[in-house]
């Protein structure tokens, strides 16, 4: 070279050019990738209904007690309940008010969130994704689109892997997977094998194989996540109102967005007694169900009766209250409620065992004990409705997920 410097002016020129073109090609390629492909982690909050969850971070050594609602959930939480149940609440990161999944754990169930991630730009096609590992226990995950783009969930148990879209699903982990679809759609993957599954549809997977899909307990409620509205009211739901003085303010029941699903919201402001609420003839014959149970999400936004909380001095004012109207095997017509509220009632005042006290604000989930088996002294033939009313002075309250579950 050093006797040829036409040669090595030649390859330092060429090799400045093809660095050139190379850079020329790979600086807008990378910022492309980067704009398509780069992701952040979304706000998760953990939100604690019933005592104290355990909780485990990356950075933490020892898994420590938190009584408390918590924002900023890292990736590779592991958290835990015993008798306690808690929520984790997945929110778009460009968006606060957008829920884009949430998990309802229930007790003695063990998760590990693994990724909560959306698109740091809009230009990407990416959905919003979210992955948990659970090991034990069992779980509600709700799946919610935003405007922007769709949502993924992954749950990754012993047993293999179930992808889900937008939709409501519950999972059990124990000896094996169960995996129950409300709506929506879930795929399950053991090994080589893949499983689809539709609405009202579940499957157990094994160690060795994946059963289903089969079907899932029948759900005597129709519409109860409230998706099918005609003149934005919802169908097979009739609405009614009632008060003690008609000049005061009139409530109101309504279907809105909230966490990215339909629910029936409950709002009245006023200084006397008031009655709203929603009821499904239902008519159906239970006398061959081994198993009947009510399902449903509760927020409990705000309540005032005369400066306090609770269900009011008979006790029977609750601001979300569940009524079953059935005919038992005597031919008696009968009914099974079940309340909820918040704040602290007068001293003086009754509280029933059937109304509980819940988290202010907070999403909670309810499922009633095996109403077969608790209404045995009158066992239900026919159930004849089911009506969802608030009750009281002043309230704000929601519901949705409403399904009475039969099983032969």
């Amino acid at each position: 070279m050093r006797k040829n410097p036409e040669r090595l002016a030649w390859v330092v020129l060429l090799t400045s050019f093809f660095v050139c073109i190379g850079l020329t090609a790979a600086i807008p390629l990378g910022v492309r990738a980067f704009a398509l492909f780069s992701q952040v982690e979304q706000n998760v909050t953990l939100e604690v209904q019933r005592g104290s969850l355990r909780v485990l971070r990356p950075s933490d050594v020892m898994p420590v007690a938190i009584a408390e609602d918590h924002d900023d959930i890292p990736e590779r939480t592991v958290v835990t309940t015993d008798l306690n149940e808690g929520r984790l609440v997945m929110h778009d990161p460009k968006d606060a008010d957008a829920v884009v999944a949430s998990v309802q754990l229930y007790n003695n169930t063990k998760v590990v969130l693994s990724t909560a991630r959306s698109p740091r730009f809009d230009i990407s096609q990416l959905p919003h994704q979210v992955a948990i590992e659970m090991t034990t226990g069992r779980v509600r995950i709700n799946v919610s689109d935003t405007q922007a783009r769709p949502t993924v969930a992954e749950v990754q148990t012993p047993h293999g892997t179930v992808a889900l879209t937008q939709g409501s699903y519950e999972v059990k982990v124990n000896t094996a997977t169960e995996i129950a679809v409300r709506y929506g759609k879930a795929d399950i993957r053991r090994g080589q094998s893949i499983v689809a599954l539709e609405p009202a549809q579940r499957a157990v997977v094994s160690f060795d194989e994946i059963n289903g899909p089969l079907p899932a307990t029948r759900n005597l409620v129709i519409n109860g996540d409230f998706q099918h509205q005609v003149d934005g009211w919802a169908t097979d739901w009739d609405r009614y109102g009632d008060q003690t003085d008609p000049q005061q303010p009139q409530g109101s029941v309504a279907i809105v967005v909230n966490e990215g699903r339909e629910v029936v919201d409950f709002y009245r402001e006023g200084t006397n007694h008031a009655e709203i609420g929603i009821k499904q003839e239902i008519n159906y014959d239970v006398r061959d169900f081994t198993s009947l149970e009510l399902h449903l999400a509760v927020r409990i936004i705000y309540e005032d009766i005369g400066g306090f909380g609770g269900c009011g001095y008979l006790g029977s004012e609750c601001p979300i209250i569940a009524r079953i109207e059935y005919e038992d095997i005597y031919g008696s017509e009968s009914t099974w409620q079940h309340g909820f509220y918040i704040g602290e009632p007068k001293s003086d005042w009754l509280t029933h065992g059937w109304a509980e006290d819940l988290q202010e604000g907070t999403w909670e989930t309810y499922d009633s004990e095996n109403l077969m088996e608790e209404l045995a002294d009158t066992p239900p033939a026919i159930i004849k409705s089911l009506t969802i009313y608030a009750s009281g002075h002043s309230f704000h309250a929601m519901v949705t997920e409403v399904e009475l579950l039969a099983q032969e």
